[in-house]
């Protein structure tokens, strides 16, 4: 049986389709062959993939750094849209400085796409502290769901739309395949912005915890135990490990 959802739950939703824009045009579509074929296309191949690695790893060390406190600090309640609302507009806002960032010049391409990354990662910490606040634990899995699938046809969507933009730049008044790239960035930002209004707007903040302090101490003492086990278990250490190498 299908579960009705309410105003702030599909606001909520929606921000999937509003971000989502960001994974696929920006990650893993235009960036990465950009990057190589325009920003620092008089470069090799493989010193230029090899920067692009050098960024993605410091974009996910510093995510890796920050998220066990934006966790926290989401745990103690009274925060979550305020905190959305500033690392999505520093995402959308590093999004769109692409447009600006002129060719050969990658080692700003490389810096502007690790602070978007910050800024998509950042948000999504507090869009999914929300989830939990927003429906009760038998309505999580299908509203999760409906985020889940409006983020992939919402990115799949612009996505399509950026193809047809650097297949066929003439149909957009565009000069060039580059050109279009670039407008595509842009139409990423102003996606992001438009669909993440509804959730500013409808979805009710959580009240402050009246002994935040305290949560947020809790939280980060249960995150340091939690360390501890995992150095305790080898494997498990191990394959961490692994996969922020990968």
């Amino acid at each position: 049986m299908a579960t009705k959802t309410n105003r702030s739950q599909r606001s909520w939703a929606l921000y999937d389709w509003a971000n989502s824009a960001f994974s696929t045009t920006v990650m893993a579509g235009f960036f990465p062959l950009f990057f190589k074929q325009y920003w620092s296309g008089d470069m090799a191949v493989t010193t230029s993939t090899f920067y692009l690695g050098l960024g993605n790893s410091v974009a996910s060390l510093i995510i890796m750094i920050l998220a066990p406190l934006l966790g926290a600090i989401a745990d103690s309640g009274g925060l979550h849209k305020r905190l959305l609302s500033v690392f999505a507009m520093l995402g959308i806002l590093a999004t769109a400085s692409f447009f600006f960032v002129e060719q050969g010049m990658w080692p700003v391409a490389v810096i502007v796409y690790v602070v978007a990354i910050i800024g998509f990662s950042g948000a999504n910490v507090f869009y999914d502290a929300m989830l939990p606040i927003l429906a009760p634990k038998s309505k999580q899995h299908s509203l999760s769901a409906l985020g889940f699938s409006l983020g992939y046809l919402g990115g799949g969507l612009l996505f399509l739309v950026n193809v047809v933009m650097t297949l066929k730049p003439s149909l957009f008044g565009l000069a060039d395949a580059a050109e279009a790239v670039k407008w595509s960035f842009v139409s990423v930002a102003i996606w992001w912005f438009v669909f993440t209004i509804p959730l500013l707007i409808n979805v009710p903040e959580q009240p402050a915890s009246s002994a935040s302090k305290t949560s947020i101490a809790n939280s980060l003492s249960k995150l340091g135990k939690t360390i501890k086990r995992i150095f305790a278990d080898r494997n498990i250490a191990l394959f961490l490990l692994a996969y922020w190498f990968y």
